[in-house]
């Protein structure tokens, strides 16, 4: 795998500057599936590649872990988590109680600044689809996803989905293609019932999203 070497501006930014540029370039390689499950990343040669020192790679390593992308085995190092069926199945099951909770929230706490930026999303969704863009379609999908629990006025449940979130993305980026304008639509209307401050029609276009995007993920598993 061969990184994008950090600007030398970047480089002198100080080292939380450093962390997070190295977090998004690995984090947007596993999304992407350039850096594809049971990939082993080494310190020495990522930090060579982007032009740090370890470091901030060693720190960026565990920052990814704690967004469940990575794993750090003990005198062994760094590998790409790999995403099994059975937990695929426990993802969803999950979030078909955490996504109707969060856009029953939603719709009672949200703001105009939240509609607006919902609405952004659905836009770019619909941008990416006309540009035949997969890679913006899904992060627009996932934006949106973590925007409504945003909206939800609930730190606690914001900070339970994201994690689930990065996973969530890590299937749009091969699920979406073909499905993209069927979860652009599933959002706008979402995006109706808070407007109307419906609750119960949220919590229930929320589930009704949530059950119809798993066969398609766990068809990835499939022989």
């Amino acid at each position: 795998m061969v990184y994008q070497k950090l600007p030398a501006v970047a480089r002198v930014l100080g080292m939380d500057s450093l962390r997070e540029q190295v977090v998004a370039q690995l984090r947007e390689s596993i999304l992407s599936g350039a850096l594809p499950a049971g990939t082993k990343l080494r310190e020495r040669a990522i930090s060579e590649q982007l032009g740090v020192s370890r470091v901030p790679v060693r720190e960026a390593l565990m920052v990814l872990e704690a967004e469940l992308l990575v794993e750090i085995v003990p005198r062994s190092g760094a590998v790409v988590t790999t995403l099994t069926r059975d937990e695929v199945q426990e993802l969803f099951e999950v979030r078909e109680v955490l996504e109707p909770l969060a856009a029953r929230l939603a719709a009672r706490h949200r703001t105009a600044a939240d509609l607006e930026a919902l609405g952004e999303r659905c836009s770019a969704a619909h941008e990416a689809i006309h540009a035949g863009d997969d890679r913006a379609g899904a992060s627009a999908n996932a934006d949106f996803h973590a925007l409504l629990a945003g909206a939800s006025g609930s730190g606690l449940l914001v900070s339970i989905m994201a994690p689930l979130q990065l996973r969530m993305e890590r299937l749009f980026r091969r699920t979406i293609r073909g499905r993209a304008v069927e979860l652009a639509e599933d959002h706008e209307r979402l995006v109706e019932a808070l407007l109307r401050r419906d609750e119960a029609s949220a919590a229930l276009l929320a589930q009704l999203h949530v059950t119809q995007t798993r066969a398609p993920s766990l068809a990835l598993f499939e022989d």
